[in-house]
């Protein structure tokens, strides 16, 4: 059960930081509840992050596949007369 543990761990263990109980270390951050909360506020923002970026995807190959919008006679016009 007991592993060495990476320098500047916590540890939850009687070893000290040289021997880490991840089943140990794991409950306590399971059961806290602001790691639980955190935990799950990281999981909304990502998968809403994922969703805007397909979304973003989409929209610029739509873009792509539209022909650009010729310009309107009247600014050709003024142009024209401007010159």
């Amino acid at each position: 059960m007991a592993e060495n543990a990476k320098p500047k761990r916590p540890s939850i263990s009687v070893g000290g930081l040289w021997h880490q109980n991840h089943v140990k270390v794991n409950v306590w951050i399971l059961g806290n509840a602001m790691a639980v909360q955190r935990r799950n506020d990281q999981k909304v923002a990502s998968c809403i992050r994922a969703k805007a970026q397909q979304e973003w995807d989409k929209l610029v190959t739509l873009t792509k596949q539209c022909p650009p919008f010729p310009k309107p006679t009247l600014v050709k016009l003024a142009l024209e007369q401007l010159l």
